[in-house]
């Protein structure tokens, strides 16, 4: 299934960085884009998880006295 997106970028500097990129790699602007949004939701994705993980870890620290120093 193809998908497409119509965007303005608002700023020519981005799209002359798209094109300066796509010519020196040889790669259409399309697929410099599907690269950095790949990369943008892994490392999204992968954040999430880590902040998941670190919510168990944290949790050992929670003391309700705690609440009690936040007053002062």
């Amino acid at each position: 299934m193809n998908t497409r997106l119509t965007i303005d970028l608002k700023d020519p500097q981005i799209t002359r960085l798209l094109r300066m990129e796509a010519s020196e790699r040889g790669d259409s602007i399309r697929d410099i884009i599907v690269e950095a949004l790949t990369s943008y939701f892994s490392h999204k994705r992968e954040n999430k998880a880590l902040l998941k993980l670190s919510e168990k870890a944290f949790a050992e620290w929670d003391n309700p006295k705690d609440s009690d120093y936040d007053k002062l």
